[in-house]
């Protein structure tokens, strides 16, 4: 139950009822406490407003001994006495006149009540001429407005007597329609309520059950879109995950499948090869020696799976350590290509290279030895029939340099293009491709991982039967005099 109250479920109705309700509480306020406030605004501001027009007519016709002006001034004091249910008097003290209307059309009879010396004398010390004096009588609550007007040698005392109409009635009648009206509305949010929150938590639902499966190696979830962007968006995103786990688990099993293999062979060897030593050839020194032989060509291909799955997992997990340098990039590679030449007499392949003189690297040069190697020995696994394997460096331009390494051999179909640089990932053998035989698989990954920690840009180009060209791009560094100038950053 109290997971219930945390669901999203739950949570969105409760947001969408309280908000109701709250909407409900406000319009009760501004029913039954506000609305007598803001009634009683209303009609002092219909006194002033009618008490406005009255001093604008004065003005207007100037001179009250005039029947017309007179017939004028009753005329207006009628219609705003009429139309705003008030009694108006208005008293011209010189010439001891009065013009009186009421609320019914008839002369008012509030003379004796507002003509006194009192509030004329109330009327000279307030500001602007303005009076407002609440009164009640007979039980019925009213409100006095007065005010003096003293122009062009005319002098006239108006009063606007406001009636306050009982209100408590309307608003009682007010306090059960909404009482009435909250409670259907109430009904009707919640109903609405749930259903919204049911259409935007269901799919949210389903989402977190098929998440739950992924925990249980479950990798396939059959979420269906939704019309929400949001949802639709993290739908989308869960499946595109699941795929990309499900490879990750694939490639997994792979990598274990692979290490156990390449473990278990040379270990094989070398248990068999050293039984035999023990029980065969321990006194024929010949035999001993290529059963020695052996032993430890098994070792050092031992070591070397071990050097590159070490090397691959410090540079995936970035804590390997580059200490760059400048150096003579084309004199290196001439070095090293050399040293694969010196095997032209006992392995059938040539390497031909082409480099411009004096093109400056700044990186770690035994990080960039590897991948070399890499790239080289990769040629030579998958050679053409021609048995040659071509090594470029050249500038693109003055600040740019590109090392390329070629084969003529029969290239990698474009849809696996993409995964050649994962671990231990084997283009398909019906290709006539084939591995070297210390080959570790993990060759491209370094490669890869050494490029991206450098910051190097690299890929490769290949046709199906015609061969792959290797590629990766560096900043080109200012020439020195290697040996004097160097330095070193950890990174």
């Amino acid at each position: 139950m109290k997971s219930y109250f945390r669901s999203i479920r739950f949570q969105i109705w409760l947001v969408l009822v309280s908000f109701t309700l709250i909407i409900m509480m406000i319009l009760y306020v501004g029913q039954t406490a506000l609305t007598p406030v803001f009634y009683r605004f209303m009609k002092t501001q219909e006194a002033v407003n009618s008490a406005s027009r009255i001093k604008t007519s004065l003005t207007q016709n100037g001179d009250v001994d005039a029947e017309d002006a007179i017939a004028n001034i009753s005329s207006l004091a009628k219609e705003l006495a009429v139309t705003q249910q008030m009694d108006i008097l208005i008293n011209f003290p010189r010439s001891n006149l009065n013009i009186t209307q009421n609320k019914s059309g008839s002369p008012t009879t509030i003379s004796n009540r507002v003509l006194n010396q009192e509030i004329k004398e109330q009327l000279s010390s307030t500001p602007n001429n303005m009076l407002l004096i609440p009164v009640e009588e007979d039980g019925t609550e009213a409100m006095l407005f007065a005010t003096h007007y003293a122009e062009n040698g005319m002098e006239a005392y108006i009063f606007v007597y406001s009636y306050m109409e009982p209100i408590g009635t309307t608003i009682s009648i007010t306090q059960r329609m909404l009482l009435i009206s909250a409670n259907v509305i109430l009904l009707i949010a919640c109903i609405i309520a749930i259903a919204l929150s049911s259409h935007i938590s269901n799919p949210l639902i389903k989402i977190a059950k098929n998440a739950d499966q992924l925990i249980t190696g479950n990798f396939y979830m059959p979420v269906r879109k939704h019309e929400y962007e949001e949802i639709a968006t993290l739908t989308e995103n869960l499946n595109e995950a699941s795929k990309e786990i499900s490879k990750t688990e694939m490639l997994q099993k792979d990598l274990v499948a692979n290490v156990s293999h390449d473990l278990r062979t040379p270990l094989t060897m070398i248990k068999a090869y050293a039984e035999m030593i023990r029980d065969l050839s321990g006194d024929n020194p010949e035999k001993r020696e290529k059963h020695l032989e052996v032993i430890i060509n098994e070792t050092d291909r031992l070591t070397l799976l071990v050097s590159d799955m070490l090397n691959l997992s410090k540079l995936q997990s970035g804590v390997a350590e580059m200490k760059n340098s400048v150096f003579n990039f084309s004199e290196h590679l001439e070095d090293l290509i050399g040293r694969f030449n010196l095997l032209d007499d006992t392995i059938d392949y040539r390497i031909e290279l082409k480099t411009d003189e004096d093109i400056y690297m700044n990186a770690d040069i035994q990080r960039i030895e590897q991948v070399v190697y890499n790239l080289v020995n990769n040629a030579i696994n998958y050679i053409g029939e021609d048995k040659l394997v071509f090594v470029r460096l050249c500038r693109i331009n003055s600040k740019t340099a590109r090392f390329e390494v070629s084969d003529h051999g029969v290239g990698i179909p474009p849809e696996q293009i993409p995964y050649i640089w994962e671990r231990y990932y084997k283009v398909d053998r019906s290709k006539n491709h084939k591995r070297a035989v210390k080959g570790t698989g993990l060759g491209l990954s370094i490669v890869k991982g050494i490029l991206e920690t450098h910051g190097f840009p690299y890929g490769v180009n290949s046709i199906v039967n015609q061969g792959s060209t290797f590629w990766f791009e560096f900043p080109i560094a200012d020439a020195i005099i290697e040996g004097e100038i160097s330095y070193e950053t950890d990174s």
